[in-house]
């Protein structure tokens, strides 16, 4: 049988392991991930493979091949084809797979697995599929692409690195893939083309059979440092079905002979060839020693990995770290978890590189330093965005420094062009938006700085002025940034995986002191705002009265402002409760009682409705909308807080237009302006919307959430673009949204009175908290 070995990764996230090698030739205990996937094509039967090339090719074409065009491993023979441009994991398989005539595999260079691929040929070729993906549940669906399927193995969609609120399955696609030769023809010639994100998708649009085989062996994607190491760890606890040297001693692995000394060894441990040990020492649990390391007198090394002619001091500690080639560690020196060592690097004498921190190959930390920032390109942290933006404790995650290298992260990523800032009027969040706005400056994309406003108006202005992305400061105890697209809406997922990107690797575009530009103070964005309220009220509010309350004191007083110049009394009648940020609006009068801000949405939109308007709402705006909007022969389109692609285009094209849908303030004109043109009460138009109550509740949750969804909505749920999962009752609707972290649970319950919505909320944490324990999806009592 044939396959196709995709091997020209770079390994970004892997740095710096892979500044001076590809990604398949990183080792695993004393060997390259490439070698252990040739093993495994030769143990099911597969005798030639063509071999993807890109990256640093002539590392692979030297140990494996002979011309630079052929080679061979054992009984295997290959065929290395160097990309000249990148063309897709299906383009370029298409451009190494020429004259393959029967069905063969596709795998991946840099992912170690012990898959039965003779087994699941077999299951590709009974079912007579187009195409079959390898699938492999997952603990967090976040970094894979998803796949949904059949009880019967048909593929029935995808998601591409969703988010927890989007995570409706835990089923990753492995990259490991089984094709009949003729779908390559699909495939266009010279230009870039995925499997998943384009390839796939067309075989299904055809009607063409797309199978899914689940697999049960070992499977790791070595996408980062920390899957890197803990991958060696499973290969020396037995988890990966593999070839191992001869043991020496219960879990001891030697490539040659047993280091002489009077050292400790805890085992699980790989010892390669010509290693000297230093009596005293430790080694163990859990560590990888390659061949020619010189590990000094009472040096302690544990859960590491130390790759060829590595040197570790006296006294020296390497615990939970990777040094690549040739780097050294000198006496009393530390080298903590998460951190990694570039080829050649050196840390002094007493000095100390702490958790997660990266030295870049031939960098040098000098003696007694401390390095708490990777020595290059900044420091490592991930998962910044939660369910409220980028936010912590200020003074502890929230710094000067972070938000300078945050604003580094906006300019990187918006490689060049304008981002739009603001922050409210204290002192805290002037001082997070001068860092903010240096770290933006810092990489040459443009700044337009507001000054001193509040979230709905920063919405607005972004819109107006044509920036890129709008970032919102609000400083106290907790320091919080709100951030949003060029056309005021929320972020995709795509943006926010590239800022977490640029954080976490550090990777900040820099520029020279003379492109550096000013940031342009822009003063009359208020003014600006506050006539785009009043043309929600076209023909003014007199003898209209109305009291404003807000938690902001800069937002009340403008709603104030522009209520006064309409002609409207702003001291007593129908009280308008903005938020803090401006975006959304509750009213209350005697009649009425507080209506809540859901219901002033149902109404406004309403209005649009009468108009004759479709309207786009965010995916949790209540359903009740939905029916109002069947009721007068329109449309609701809805789109995505932070969307994995384009599936909800056509909602934000409309949203661009209908800024009052996140906009409190607007709202509240419109409100008046509709009471007044109806000569209408409260209470006379909430009687034309339909009856709801809403209710919420947020839950802790430490499991899988992607798991407990795909139990909860039942086997083989296709999972549409959307946000958690919308479960419909007798009683009404409740949406199940995990937040963004993963580390909890929201749920959003709609119903005719809100003793009823409490209780589907109540029905559904029960349901959720059901689903760790039986593998059957259990009946929802709701």
């Amino acid at each position: 049988m044939k396959a196709v070995i995709m091997a020209g990764g770079e390994g970004s996230r892997l740095r710096p392991l892979t500044c001076d090698l590809p990604k398949p030739m990183a080792r695993l205990c004393g060997r390259p991930i490439f070698e252990y996937i040739l093993d495994l094509l030769l143990q099911n039967d597969f005798d030639e493979a063509a071999v993807t090339l890109r990256y640093l090719p002539n590392a692979i074409t030297r140990r494996f091949g002979s011309d630079g065009k052929t080679g061979r491993y054992r009984e295997m023979d290959l065929t290395f084809v160097e990309e000249e441009q990148p063309l897709g994991t299906a383009g370029g398989v298409k451009n190494a797979a020429k004259g393959f005539d029967e069905p063969f595999l596709v795998i991946s260079g840099d992912a170690l697995c012990d898959f039965d691929l003779s087994a699941a040929m077999r299951f590709h070729q009974e079912r007579g599929a187009a195409a079959t993906i390898l699938v492999k549940q997952v603990e967090d669906p976040r970094e894979y692409g998803l796949v949904n399927y059949d009880r019967d193995g048909t593929v029935t969609g995808f998601l591409e690195k969703p988010d927890w609120a989007q995570a409706s399955t835990d089923t990753a696609n492995t990259g490991i893939y089984l094709l009949n030769p003729e779908i390559l023809d699909l495939i266009p010639d010279r230009e870039s083309y995925d499997f998943a994100k384009n390839l796939f998708p067309k075989l299904l649009s055809m009607g063409r059979t797309v199978c899914a085989y689940p697999c049960s062996g070992y499977w790791c994607d070595i996408g980062d440092l920390d899957t890197f190491l803990a991958c060696q760890r499973d290969i020396l606890n037995g988890k990966v079905r593999c070839v191992m040297p001869s043991k020496e001693a219960t879990g001891i692995y030697c490539a040659g002979a047993l280091p002489q000394g009077d050292y400790e060894i805890i085992p699980p441990v790989y010892l390669g060839e010509g290693i000297t040990v230093g009596d005293g020492a430790v080694i163990g649990p859990n560590t990888v020693i390659e061949d020619g390391c010189r590990i000094g007198r009472s040096a302690k090394v544990k859960r590491a990995v130390l790759l060829r002619d590595c040197y570790l001091g006296d006294r020296a500690a390497c615990t939970g770290a990777l040094l690549c080639a040739n780097s050294s560690v000198k006496r009393g020196a530390s080298v903590y978890e998460g951190a990694a060592l570039g080829a050649g690097a050196v840390v002094g004498e007493g000095a100390t590189v702490r958790p997660g921190v990266r030295i870049w190959p031939g960098k040098r930390v000098e003696e007694g330093a401390v390095a708490a920032v990777n020595l290059q390109f900044g420091t490592v942290r991930s998962g910044f965005f939660d369910d409220d933006g980028v936010s912590g404790e200020t003074g502890v995650e929230m710094t000067p420094e972070f938000m300078a290298r945050f604003g580094a992260a906006v300019g990187t990523v918006l490689k060049g062009k304008t981002a739009a800032v603001c922050g409210l009027p204290d002192e805290c969040s002037k001082m997070m938006k001068r860092a903010l706005i240096s770290g933006i400056q810092s990489t040459g994309a443009g700044v337009l700085d507001f000054g001193e406003l509040f979230e709905s108006a920063l919405r607005y202005g972004t819109q107006l002025c044509g920036a890129q992305m709008g970032v919102f400061v609000s400083g106290g105890l907790k320091t919080r940034l709100a951030l949003c697209t060029g056309q005021g809406l929320p972020l995709p997922r795509s943006m926010e995986r590239d800022l977490d990107a640029c954080m976490q690797r550090g990777e900040f575009s820099r520029c020279a002191y003379e492109e550096i530009r000013e940031a342009e103070p822009v003063p009359g964005v208020l003014e600006q705002y506050k006539l785009a309220l009043r043309e929600y009220a076209p023909g003014g509010l007199s003898g209209m009265n109305a009291a404003v309350k807000s938690a902001s004191p800069l937002a009340g007083r403008v709603l104030r402002e522009v209520l006064f110049g309409l002609g409207c009394t702003v001291e007593s009648g129908l009280q308008l409760h903005i938020g803090a940020s401006g975006t959304r609006l509750a009213a209350a009068d005697e009649e009425t009682g507080y209506v809540w801000a859901e219901k002033v949405l149902t109404l406004c939109c309403w209005d649009e409705f009468q108009k004759g308007n479709d309207v786009a709402l965010p995916y949790e705006a209540p359903r009740a909308i939905d029916r109002l909007a069947g009721r007068e022969g329109r449309r609701v389109l809805r789109y995505l807080d932070c969307p994995t692609g384009a599936c909800d285009k056509e909602a934000r094209a409309l949203a661009e237009r209908q800024p009052w849908v996140r906009d409190g303030m607007m709202c509240a004109v419109k409100l008046l302006r509709m009471l007044k043109e109806r000569k209408a009460t409260l209470r006379e138009l909430l009687d034309q919307i339909p009856g709801f109550s809403i209710a919420q509740k947020s839950i802790p949750w430490e499991g899988n959430p992607g798991r407990a969804l795909k139990r909860l909505a039942g086997e083989g749920y296709r999972g549409d673009a959307a946000e958690g999962v919308l479960i419909s009752t007798g009683k009404g609707k409740v949406l199940v949204r995990p937040a963004k972290r993963g580390k909890g649970f929201k749920i959003l319950a709609e119903a005719a009175n809100f003793e009823t919505a409490m209780e589907l909320c109540e029905g559904l944490q029960e349901a959720i908290f059901r689903q760790e324990a039986p593998k059957e999806t259990p009946p929802l009592d709701l």
